[in-house]
């Protein structure tokens, strides 16, 4: 029994232990952080740190193992003179394992050339349609494996936008040339059959009426097949909000008549919701907000919407009513009416509106608006009060290149605004409105974690005399947007302390949006601007200028926006010593 017992102390630990190897790995001789990334990922070594091999041996195979990926991984960035060698060194707690790369020259892109079969399908085609610009390349690039790959998918879609949505890759012929160090491709594609848009079968709607799709589909039968029209028809009915998914398909085949069938496939998303919510800003406190739509009325798309919002200061409700499409593509029909209380420094008002407008869309880059609108006010407690009728012609016009609504990080905006309006007080007078607004988004850093955004505001009110505007509707300014750090509505000369309005204004705001990581940015901001009299801004006379600095954090529905501003020229009594302000999206 002992015998046993000292043969079980002696050799139990070795049964337990023996063959574990812990291990540690490192990469050297590799300063492309992107490959070396790359290599990373691809490396059994990596992936498998937390299963110890058995054995000293175990772990060499699992090392060598790794070298023929790790030689693809280089080499998918253009090293392909690259070669590895494993080490390892046994120490006290673990097996160290080199991994030792000599990476060899980098090669270069020296050329893509895409040649057709049949030959005469080239003629159907512009002389620089396969240009390495339209292939998403440039000469002299790295030889980057992924971007050779993406451009064999865009040449594809570029046969797919000109009638060949049938084409396929016959052969690659690569070559890597070690004198020059330099990479060639040629591509042979089986350009297939020209194909012409065929019937339109669609499934899945069952409460969106056929024709409400029918007026979305960008082509027509018999037309010439072209990729982006699908993908804009795509687009087109996402956006409406019916839907949660749309696939356009087509067989890899063309019909009896020679004509390639298209499938609209849907499936359709809830068409009523109601949203709600809390909110609390220091100017105008707490507050609440409900809404409710119905997006789909008489099953066309049609928008039915209510939304009812209220705080300390202010109480408003809208009714409205959108029609899409209306009598052409991309052009809306929309009908609001809209009852609002507004209790801030400058004034009381309590007014009531009725607007229909048309809206038209140009491609992605413009948007025009046109309506017309009929409004009661009645102005309390300001330095002009009264009741007004007044009737208004709303005219808007956009142009924008920004990359996104909600967080632009690149591109311009440039927006016009101009309501001819008629008040009919005691004496009919007529007065017109005009704002101009340009915003422009620099990103300074790659990755676009650092972005400069300016916005100018030039406002201007022609008219007769200041009395024949009511004073809501004059130049007042410290808004959420433009000098945030002044009173609500208050930046304007004064009369008996009380913000007068001006005839015209002009305002600049800079920010830095800074990304620390992909949750959370800080947004340092300035303001400065000027409110004037005259009907064309002045540069004499005071201007406000106000600083702070914002955080924002990035959710999945967008940027999340925590502002503090604070006036550079506070007017005791008046403003505050700093404004806090939350919303959704960044500032502008």
């Amino acid at each position: 029994m002992n015998k046993y017992f000292f043969l079980t102390i002696i050799f139990c630990p070795l049964v337990l232990f023996a063959g574990k190897i812990n291990y540690s790995v490192e990469f050297i001789g590799l300063s492309n952080k992107a490959a070396l990334k790359t290599m990373k990922s691809v490396s059994h070594l990596v992936s498998l740190r937390d299963k110890e091999p058995e054995s000293i041996n175990a772990l060499r195979y699992r090392a060598e193992s790794d070298i023929p990926e790790l030689i693809k991984a280089l080499q998918s960035y253009g090293y392909y003179e690259a070669a590895i060698s494993i080490e390892l060194e046994e120490q006290k707690r673990e097996t160290a394992v080199f991994i030792l790369i000599v990476p060899g020259p980098q090669y270069f892109l020296e050329d893509y050339v895409i040649r057709l079969v049949p030959e005469e399908a080239a003629s159907n085609f512009p002389e620089d349609v396969f240009s390495l610009k339209n292939l998403q390349l440039t000469k002299g690039m790295p030889a980057l494996g992924t971007k050779i790959v993406e451009a064999e998918q865009h040449a594809l879609a570029l046969l797919a936008d000109y009638g060949y949505p049938l084409a396929t890759v016959e052969k690659r012929y690569m070559v890597a040339d070690g004198k020059t160090k330099t990479f060639s491709v040629t591509l042979t594609i089986q350009a297939g059959a020209f194909s012409l848009f065929g019937l339109s079968d669609i499934r899945g709607q069952a409460h969106v009426k056929k024709r409400f799709i029918d007026r979305k589909i960008l082509w027509k039968e018999n037309d010439p097949y072209c990729s982006s029209l699908v993908e804009k028809t795509q687009t087109a009915l996402m956006d409406t909000g019916l839907f949660t998914s749309v696939l356009v398909t087509h067989p890899e085949f063309l019909d009896t008549h020679g004509n390639l069938p298209m499938t609209v496939e849907v499936v359709e998303n809830k068409h009523k919701s109601i949203n709600g919510g809390i909110s609390y800003q220091t100017f105008f406190g707490p507050g609440i907000t409900f809404g409710w739509e119905n997006r789909n009325i008489g099953g066309l798309g049609r928008k039915l919407s209510l939304q009812l919002d209220a705080t300390k200061k202010t109480h408003s409700g809208s009714l409205t009513f959108l029609v899409p499409d209306f009598y052409r593509k991309e052009q809306d029909y929309v009908a609001q009416a809209q009852a609002m209380n507004e209790s801030i420094f400058p004034y009381d008002d309590r007014s009531y509106n009725i607007t229909n407008r048309i809206e038209q869309r140009i491609g992605t880059k413009y948007r025009l608006s046109c309506g017309i609108k009929l409004e009661r006010m009645f102005v309390k407690k300001s330095v002009a009060d009264g009741v007004f009728t007044l009737l208004e012609v709303p005219l808007y016009f956009r142009w924008s290149t920004a990359s996104d609504l909600l967080d632009p990080k690149k591109g311009n905006t440039l927006e016009y605004k101009a309501i001819p309006s008629t008040n009919f007080s005691s004496i009919t007078q007529y007065y017109i409105p005009q704002t101009l607004t340009y915003t422009y988004y620099i990103p300074i850093r790659e990755g676009k974690f650092f972005v400069l955004a300016q916005k100018l505001l030039v406002e201007s009110i022609f008219s007769k005399e200041l009395s024949s505007i009511p004073l809501p509707k004059r130049v007042l300014e410290g808004t959420d947007q433009e000098m945030r750090g002044y009173r609500y509505k208050s930046v304007s000369p004064l009369r008996d302390g009380k913000p007068l309005g001006g005839r015209s204004g002009i305002f600049y705001t800079i920010e830095t949006r800074f990304r620390l990581n992909k949750m959370i940015g800080l947004v340092p901001f300035f303001d400065i601007g000027n409110v004037c009299l005259t009907e064309i801004p002045q540069p004499k006379g005071k201007w406000f200028k106000s600083t702070g600095l914002g955080v924002r954090y990035f959710s999945f529905l967008g940027p999340l926006r925590f502002d503090v501003a604070v006036p550079l020229d506070r007017r005791k009594g008046i403003d505050p010593k700093y404004r806090f302000l939350v919303s959704m999206g960044q500032t502008f």
